[in-house]
């Protein structure tokens, strides 16, 4: 038995397995594209090496496709198998228990498991990412950070792993809109560990939630800081668009998507909501996006029937609603609404519930009906975060409910919120200024807010 970089045990009996673990690890850690090539030959190397087959198992679930859960039941019969023929030692143990109670769709369950493993082995950056990645996806911001926030300490600066811990923490503290204290750990997780494109990710965040365009703009601007990243280097993509709307550079944001993002795009259901999200926002600025929508509602369809993720549900049906294809928007919807009462797991009927109140909204607004739209979204704010997915991902359906309020005619709630969204970007935000200035233009009811919305101009608008 040999020790991983952070000096705890691992069930191996070469030297070279060991080796090929570490290098494995890291490549998980900083989203490598050669992740999943480097487990498959760690399990020809060592077929009897059972942390390596859960590990692959949980990774599989993470990609919230129904057609990948039988080769997770593969991995977890071939890591009791393995553990049956050699052993394990308990941490190990316990991440096979979290890939069996996650294929048992009991995610929750999974990452309590995963944080378990961190009570007696706080540096454990495997249990650490895994129970991260689940608590994201499950929208639970608030043990997201409190796990964070107890291990973290616990890396030195010179642990080998110590920046990849810092990028778990900033993104933990940004999504709890503690902005300061998130860009100082994202950077320093940048500079510990320069591949570590989650930290660069969490910085972002916090250019974007924080309306500092040009410095987003600048800090994603060297696509070779993450040339070795797997897809996510098209969400990194999605958020440098993102800047580029915030600037007004729709032509770039729209160049952005053409060079570097629809071709690759797979089937994968972070690629699909980054594409429809951008569409999305695109059209609202009165963007023609032309037949941009039927490859996204292409991978949309493939994929509506998984069930494994609302937040993934809810980009499918809007995609599907983007490329016109109502009818399969509708079913899926009403497919999520189900799901709300039927006998799923109790993260699915939860989700759920805040799920299909957004997808009605989506096909409300869709229909032209912004009442409708407006009500349905409005009803599901209070509990948004159920659905998973970060606060700037979330932050589309914001801007539908907004654009159903104005073209409703409620302009007094919409600019309430308006002005709301541009104090909390810091009196920076293009989506906010521009449709307060379209609301004094239009509107003697708001002149109270001239002056408010005249400085943020001035500073905002390019």
């Amino acid at each position: 038995m040999y020790n991983d970089l952070s000096g705890y045990a691992v069930s191996v009996t070469r030297d070279e397995v060991r080796e090929a673990w570490n290098e494995t690890v890291e490549a998980i850690l900083s989203h490598d594209a050669s992740a999943a090539d480097r487990i498959a030959r760690i399990l020809v190397l060592d077929p009897d090496f059972a942390l390596a087959h859960a590990v692959n198992g949980l990774m599989l679930l993470s990609l919230a496709r129904a057609d990948l859960v039988p080769a997770a039941v593969v991995c977890m019969d071939e890591a009791w198998r393995a553990q049956s023929n050699r052993g394990i030692n308990t941490r190990e143990g316990l991440f096979l228990q979290a890939l069996e109670q996650w294929i048992l769709d009991a995610p929750r369950k999974s990452a309590t498991i995963l944080e378990r493993v961190l009570t007696e082995y706080p540096c454990d950056i495997l249990a650490i990412k895994l129970a991260h990645m689940l608590r994201f996806a499950l929208g639970d911001q608030a043990q997201m950070l409190a796990i964070l926030q107890r291990v973290v300490p616990a890396f030195g600066r010179h642990h080998p792993y110590s920046g990849y811990a810092q990028g778990c923490l900033a993104f933990a503290l940004e999504e709890r809109h503690l902005y300061t204290e998130a860009e100082h750990a994202g950077r320093l997780a940048v500079d510990l560990a320069p591949r570590d494109v989650w930290g660069r990710h969490a910085v972002a965040h916090v250019l974007e939630m924080t309306g500092r365009a040009d410095e987003g703009m600048a800090w994603l601007s060297d696509r070779g800081k993450w040339s070795h990243a797997n897809n996510f280097s098209l969400h990194l993509t999605w958020h440098h668009a993102l800047f580029k709307l915030e600037a007004g550079q729709f032509a770039e944001a729209t160049a952005l998507y053409d060079e570097s993002m629809a071709g690759n795009c797979s089937d994968d259901y972070r690629d699909i909501a980054s594409c429809a999200s951008l569409l999305a926002r695109l059209e609202y600025e009165g963007i023609d996006v032309g037949n941009r929508w039927d490859a996204i509602a292409d991978r949309a369809e493939r994929r509506a029937f998984d069930g494994r993720l609302v937040f993934a549900d809810v980009h499918y049906v809007l995609a599907l609603l983007g490329a016109g294809r109502v009818k399969s928007a509708d079913e899926l919807a009403r497919r999520v609404v189900d799901d709300s009462f039927a006998n799923s797991s109790d993260e699915r009927r939860v989700a759920a519930r805040c799920g299909g109140t957004v997808a009605c909204g989506l096909l409300s607004f869709q229909d032209g009906d912004y009442i409708a739209a407006a009500k349905w979204l409005s009803s599901a704010r209070s509990t948004m975060t159920d659905i998973g997915g970060s606060n700037a991902q979330r932050d589309l359906f914001e801007q539908v409910y907004i654009e159903s309020l104005l073209r409703s005619g409620d302009e007094e709630q919409a600019a309430t919120l308006l002005t709301h969204r541009l104090a909390a970007r810091m009196g920076k935000n293009r989506f906010a200024v521009s449709r307060l200035n379209r609301l004094q233009q239009t509107s003697v009811r708001l002149g109270a807010l001239a002056a408010l919305t005249a400085a943020s101009t001035k500073s905002t608008l390019h």
